[in-house]
């Protein structure tokens, strides 16, 4: 195992941490190596064009609204992406798309990163565009889209509804996004930090029944290529990019800056001041606009921020110690 190797590695583990005690281990363990199989599809890929798919809607939010983990990721993706000219696009429903606009407006990237606002509805009529028409777009794309993300976005359990981590179903709130996630020859990564996103049903059902609380109802049965789960998934969204930078054959400084703590920290900041996204504290409270994310204060959040982003600079200063490009 050489340098990048051990780095993706530690990658991995830092970003699957079980922070939030929900046993997710277990799911952490089952698709360990993913990161870096996801990161070489992309890295390795002579004409990479990608799209990303995110918001998870909080209903018992205070008030209502898409959740702080999943848009930052998002967004740090795409900016990592495109500073090194992967094509890139963003997906989101009118639900989640108030979040999902102020994070990229953070980002910078309203110029450059196109964003496909969904209707909640088959025809449209409230302002997003009609999920047909999107399909068609994607899979009409030049150059064509090569890999799709899907980072926390809740998808179908068993009974075909979408279940929040209560169990609870927000088909109002959820647009049925996996039929992009899964409508062409794209390849497909899910990142997810429970195992009711689209992608985790790569997992085994019985997995998360028998490790997550209301795993058995809650269980997205859509699968994916490569599934990553993280202790956070904005974390998952970090570590992926890391890797990526790592294994890019290229230049990748634009890549290591989108993992900056500072960009991080600036993404969420827009989530919440500007878009009103809402997450719990540290003792589980109701879901409110504050710079937390899964009960986690920006405190502790930034801590595995700063660890990927080191471990990332670190090995790529063993891999040219003279810091060319």
């Amino acid at each position: 195992m050489d340098a990048v190797d051990r780095a993706i590695a530690r990658l991995e583990a830092l970003s699957g941490q079980d922070i939030q005690k929900r046993n997710i281990g277990p799911l952490a363990a089952h698709v360990r190596g993913n990161l870096a199989r996801a990161a070489e599809s992309i890295a390795r890929h002579p004409a990479p064009s990608i799209a990303i798919i995110t918001g998870f809607f909080l209903e018992h939010g205070e008030p209502p609204n898409c959740e702080t983990d999943g848009p930052p990721g998002a967004l740090m993706l795409a900016a990592g992406f495109s500073s090194v000219g992967i094509p890139c696009r963003v997906a989101t429903d009118v639900a989640n798309a108030q979040v999902v606009l102020a994070t990229r407006a953070g980002a910078e990237l309203e110029g450059e990163i196109p964003l496909d606002i969904i209707s909640m509805h088959e025809t449209g009529g409230d302002g997003g565009k009609p999920l047909p028409d999107v399909d068609r777009l994607w899979r009409a794309m030049q150059p064509a889209i090569t890999h799709v993300i899907a980072i926390e976005r809740c998808g179908p359990s068993l009974d075909g509804a979408p279940r929040d981590a209560r169990g609870v179903d927000i088909t109002n709130y959820n647009a049925p996004l996996e039929r992009l996630f899964n409508g062409g020859p794209w390849t497909t990564i899910g990142i997810g930090d429970l195992g009711n996103e689209i992608g985790m049903g790569s997992l085994p059902h019985d997995l998360v029944a028998k490790n997550i609380a209301g795993g058995d109802k809650l269980w997205c049965h859509v699968g994916c290529d490569y599934p990553i789960v993280g202790g956070v998934s904005n974390w998952a969204g970090a570590a992926l990019l890391g890797a990526v930078a790592l294994l890019w054959p290229g230049p990748a400084t634009g890549m290591l800056d989108s993992i900056r703590p500072e960009f991080g920290r600036r993404l969420l900041e827009a989530a919440v001041r500007n878009g009103g996204a809402v997450a719990s504290d540290r003792v589980g409270g109701t879901p409110r606009p504050q710079l937390f994310v899964d009960g986690q204060p920006w405190s502790v959040l930034e801590q595995i921020h700063e660890e990927i982003y080191d471990a990332c600079v670190r090995t790529m200063e063993i891999r040219d110690p003279a810091g060319r490009e």
